[in-house]
């Protein structure tokens, strides 16, 4: 039996206006992070009974979901008939469209920013029907936590500015605080947050390159506020960490492009240190304290003595694709600035009693990174500030959203 033949084949074809969310969540990703079975994109459903499904045309292939047995059904050009794709609760939780518990903050990286985030912003907005809680960033001087929405008038109607599903924060200065003091300002964060989510009791941490850092600081009871000497106790209040590209045990580049090591001024004769992600300041606190054994490095890194809460859930998302100096000769996989095995969180925790996994995605070069040319190598390229709107990462952050 065919999903349906065509709408003009069938009366009981007809678009559908009551659609349950989930199930149009569901249609969404299935189109977003799978466009090579799945296009042109499409909007709205229609009926078939006992399916409410979508059909693409350049594909020729249906997706929907059975009312009779809430499975998820495919079928492609050259199927006969629908194929079990597997049930729908197992599908949505696949998609990020089943159940949210806990509110999502997403945590950028040096010389980043909450518009990191907004292409995946935009897509839980419009395409996940997601609440968007809006901008929480942390004030120095007052010592509060503001929570804005964009200026952009498109998200205005997506943006509630107090409770919601997700959250993108912005810190005071990214580059002029040390790691302590940004996981000083996430705490912060995390308890404004839960203060407009009442029925919430912990967070969900997404963090990008040194933001899964920041997040480490809080969660290994070491942040504090800036200008204070005592550290924030870690309050129960996260149920995961998912890093990506996140540099556990430094990066090669943060040490080579610094000014404070005269061997490596060569690197910035030839102009290498170009290959750092734009607007990053090489002289920063934030690049010293992302050195490989810096003295943040190896207090944060000593889990013996400043473990990871057990009862969190941790996953590093591991970029790929482009060869990463590790040292002066040394090449590893990584993705031009985090090698592979600095940001697998796995490699320093070792056999500790943590719920843990490590995904290795390759990144697909694009306009957001960029290469250089090195005078006695190859060409070398980084992928780094690509990977906050990969279509992969993207999946993989989806997949580990409940």
């Amino acid at each position: 039996m065919m999903i349906c033949n065509t709408a003009a084949a069938d009366s009981s074809v007809k678009e559908d206006t009551a659609t349950p969310s989930n199930v149009e969540c569901l249609l969404n990703w299935a189109q977003t992070f799978y466009p090579n079975l799945f296009s042109p994109s499409v909007s709205g459903v229609q009926l078939s009974a006992p399916y409410t499904y979508r059909y693409y045309p350049d594909t020729n292939a249906y997706v929907g979901v059975s009312s009779a047995d809430d499975h998820v059904y495919y079928q492609g050009p050259n199927d006969a008939s629908p194929k079990d794709i597997g049930d729908l609760s197992a599908l949505l939780e696949e998609s990020g469209c089943g159940a949210r518990p806990y509110p999502v903050i997403f945590v950028h990286g040096i010389a980043s920013s909450a518009d990191t985030w907004a292409a995946y912003r935009d897509y839980l907005i419009h395409n996940a029907g997601w609440a968007f809680g809006g901008i929480p960033t942390y004030n120095q001087d007052t010592k509060t936590v503001n929570m804005n929405c964009p200026t952009d008038p498109n998200l205005l109607t997506g943006c509630t500015g107090s409770a919601g599903d997700f959250y993108t924060l912005n810190f005071s200065d990214n580059q002029g605080l040390f790691l302590d003091v940004l996981g000083g300002e996430l705490a912060e964060i995390i308890q404004a947050v839960l203060d407009k989510n009442p029925g919430a009791t912990k967070v969900l941490l997404i963090g990008h390159s040194s933001g899964g850092l920041a997040a480490r600081e809080y969660l290994q009871g070491l942040a504090r506020v800036f200008d204070a000497t005592t550290t924030i106790p870690y309050r129960d209040d996260v149920a995961k960490l998912i890093t990506i590209g996140t540099p556990h045990q430094g990066s090669f580049w943060a040490e080579a492009c610094h000014v404070n090591f005269d061997i490596f001024d060569i690197f910035n004769k030839v102009g290498i240190c170009d290959l750092l992600p734009g607007g990053i300041d090489s002289n920063s606190v934030a690049i010293e304290d992302l050195q490989p054994n810096s003295s943040a490095l190896n207090v944060l890194n000593d889990v013996t003595t400043h473990p990871l809460p057990t009862n969190v859930s941790y996953i590093s998302i591991i970029g790929t694709g482009q060869p990463t100096l590790s040292s002066l000769v040394d090449f590893q996989a990584g993705d031009g600035i985090v090698s592979d095995v600095s940001q697998n969180l796995a490699a320093i925790t070792g056999n500790l009693p943590l719920q843990q996994k490590s995904t290795t995605i390759d990144i697909l070069f694009r306009a957001c990174g960029n290469r250089i040319k090195l005078p006695v190598i190859e060409d070398a390229g980084q992928t780094h500030s690509c990977e906050t709107t990969d279509i992969n990462v993207g999946a993989e952050i989806l997949r580990n959203l409940q």
